[in-house]
C-alpha cells in the first residue's frame, strides 16, 4: 500500500513538473523574418522601424504582404504598416511594440488581417530579442476567422 501511495505522490510530481513546458507550448502556423530593425529614442518616446513580408499562401489563401511598420514603444497600440508593393484588397499589416518579459529585451508584435468574402483573417505572432538586433523571426502563433 505504501508503495503504491509513493508511485501515485511520484506520477504527480513529475506531471507537475512537465505542465508548464505543456501550457507553454504553441503551434507555430508559420514564421515571417523581420529585417532592418532601427529603434531610436527621444524624451518624447521611442519609435522603430523595420520591413517584413510573407509570400502568398503563407497559410492557406493568405496574401502576400510586403510592408515597412514603425510601431511606437508603448505609446501607442498597433499601428498601420505602410505597403511596398499592392496589397490585396483589405488586406493589412499592423505592428505593436510592447514591454518584453525581460526589461532589456524589445517586443514587436505583428498582424495580418484579410478578407475572403465575408470572413475576416487574422495571423498574428509576437517576438522579444535584445536590443541592437537587425533581423528577427516572428512565429506566428495565433491564427483566428470571424466568418
Amino acid at each position: 500500500m505504501l508503495a503504491s501511495a509513493i508511485t501515485v505522490i511520484s506520477a504527480l510530481a513529475i506531471s507537475a513538473l512537465a505542465l508548464p513546458g505543456v501550457l507553454n507550448a504553441r503551434e507555430t502556423f508559420a514564421t515571417w523574418t523581420a529585417t532592418d530593425f532601427q529603434e531610436g529614442c527621444s524624451p518624447g518616446g521611442c519609435a522603430s522601424s523595420f520591413n517584413i513580408s510573407a509570400p502568398e499562401g503563407y497559410v492557406k489563401n493568405a496574401p502576400a504582404f510586403d510592408v515597412v511598420c514603425h510601431p511606437v514603444y508603448i505609446q501607442q497600440g498597433w499601428v498601420d504598416c505602410d505597403a511596398q508593393d499592392k496589397m490585396a484588397a483589405g488586406s493589412y499589416v499592423a505592428s505593436m511594440w510592447t514591454g518584453a518579459a525581460d526589461r532589456e529585451q524589445i517586443k514587436i508584435s505583428v498582424e495580418h488581417i484579410w478578407f475572403e468574402g465575408e470572413a475576416r483573417y487574422n495571423a498574428t505572432g509576437a517576438a522579444e530579442f535584445a536590443a541592437g538586433t537587425a533581423e528577427f523571426q516572428i512565429p506566428v502563433t495565433n491564427m483566428s476567422a470571424v466568418l
